[in-house]
């Protein structure tokens, strides 16, 4: 069904372009689209070899959202389509060997630290063209790209998918590097460590996004881990005390923001052009897209009929109001939807999950939603403008990638917890998967989940509860 809208969307946007005088006619990039769709085709073989129990309507939507953002890709600047496609074709590539990984992904998170490393490496390889302008009243946006040569790159998507594994992986197993006073409170000192990160992002590439997305994927899973009703930790901090130190590590982050934003000329700058966008040349391009959506009404005016070239960057910053002015409120909606739904299927599917499972699919939702939500609210002047790009849709061939191993990981999680709404839920399936040993000479984790040292054969334990690694019945009344 994807595909078929897809189609029907580029058949009427080539029509379209031919009675725009303004326009390049896209039909020679009809060679594209067919490898955009057997793209996604190949992965559609992938969830069937690799997750065949997952979820099938999230990946209809992330398809439809992958085609439909090609066509007004290449609606807008014919000469993309290669790019974008091959950009599609290397994402769905990068989906595919994610769910296969995933087979064993209990592995992938036993290294938080490593993961955290690597979320700051990529943080930083994106930092090298971060920058803006604000001098003589003109305001550019921050730039995340690296060039490598002939190709630019985002390493900042690559980092959102580290930081979910390393703060999946901190409720799991503590790092062996840290401080075993830490240790009962790993979920506070892991919001804490992300907090500071966000905030020199936030200094450094000068983006509100970015640092929001990465402190809520470091965040979130931290504040909704559950396992410490387990009765399984060696020390842990009770509850109620975790609770209070993430909420307070929120409240300071945020307060943190504020001041940033209040006293930091960069970013108040942002706040500047978005509570008076006509002070200023760039500030202007956020009016731009709000008349443009404004021409579109209610229906639009029809797929390749827009004047996206008066649009700054159209195809990646502003696309949203170039699909929003030829396919007007409804289709601007319909669109809106689509994330809606996205973002609820992926809430459900971590509802259904048991453990860590839970938290990867809720954060993995959460970065796509939420990098969905700062765009669009950009576009539309309900935040103040960033640089990030709408999941999917936007160019980006590193986003697009980024967001394809973020969608496999919930699938894969969906294929482990029984995938459709039918499927069997967390009361019918009992008892968690089979734990794992912890290894000769592993430090034993809080939390139980994954590392749990097993009772040796043939010897007595200190409790005295067990002898050749059978319980035994203690007498009535003996603690």
């Amino acid at each position: 069904m994807a595909s078929v809208v897809v189609c029907a969307a580029f058949a009427v946007a080539g029509i379209g372009v031919t009675r725009n005088d303004y326009a390049e006619s896209i039909w020679s990039e009809a060679g594209w689209l067919g490898i955009v769709l057997v793209a996604g085709a190949g992965a559609w073989v992938a969830i069937r070899r690799w997750a065949p129990g997952s979820n099938e309507i999230l990946f209809g939507i992330v398809a439809l959202l992958i085609g439909i953002g090609w066509v007004f890709v290449t609606r807008t600047e014919p000469s993309l389509a290669s790019e974008q496609a091959v950009a599609v074709l290397l994402g769905f590539a990068a989906f595919a060997v994610t769910l296969a990984a995933m087979r064993r992904g209990e592995g992938l998170l036993r290294r938080p630290g490593t993961f955290g490393f690597c979320a700051v490496v990529f943080a930083a390889l994106g930092s090298f063209g971060a920058g803006t302008n604000v001098a003589g009243g003109a305001y550019e946006m921050p730039h995340q790209w690296l060039n490598l040569g002939p190709l630019s790159v985002q390493p900042y998507e690559f980092a959102k998918i580290a930081v979910i594994l390393a703060a999946c992986g901190l409720t799991t197993t503590a790092p062996r590097w840290l401080s075993p006073r830490i240790v009962p409170l790993r979920h506070a000192a892991g919001a804490s460590a992300a907090a500071i990160f966000a905030w020199i992002l936030l200094i450094v590439q000068r983006d509100l996004a970015s640092s929001v997305v990465i402190f809520g994927a470091a965040w979130l899973p931290l504040w909704l881990d559950d396992s410490d009703t387990n009765d399984r930790m060696l020390a842990t901090a009770p509850r109620p005390t975790r609770t209070r130190a993430l909420g307070g590590v929120l409240a300071t982050y945020s307060v943190g923001v504020v001041v940033l934003a209040t006293v930091y000329d960069p970013l108040s700058a942002q706040v500047r052009y978005w509570l008076n966008p006509w002070i200023g040349v760039r500030g202007t391009a956020v009016v731009d897209a709000s008349f443009g959506i404004s021409a579109g009404g209610i229906s639009g005016v029809g797929p390749g009929l827009g004047a996206p070239q008066l649009l700054h960057e159209p195809h990646s910053d502003f696309i949203y109001a170039v699909i929003a002015e030829e396919l007007g409120i409804l289709g601007g909606a319909a669109l809106i939807a689509a994330y809606l739904l996205f973002v609820g299927i992926g809430a459900g599917i971590a509802q259904r999950a048991r453990g860590t499972h839970r938290l990867l699919a809720g954060s993995a939702a959460f970065i796509v939603g939420g990098q969905a939500l700062v765009a669009l609210a950009g576009v539309l002047r309900i935040l103040p403008h960033t640089v990030g790009a709408l999941p999917f849709v936007a160019h980006g061939p590193v986003a697009l990638i980024g967001n394809c191993i973020a969608v496999a990981l919930i699938l894969a999680v969906s294929d482990a917890s029984g995938g459709q709404p039918g499927g069997p839920s967390v009361a019918s399936v009992g008892a968690p998967t089979q734990l794992r040993m912890t290894p000769p000479g592993a430090r034993d984790a809080p939390t139980g989940e994954l590392h749990v040292p097993s009772p040796r054969a043939g010897r007595r334990r200190s409790t005295g509860t067990f002898v050749q690694g059978e319980p035994q019945q203690l007498p009535l009344g003996e603690p």
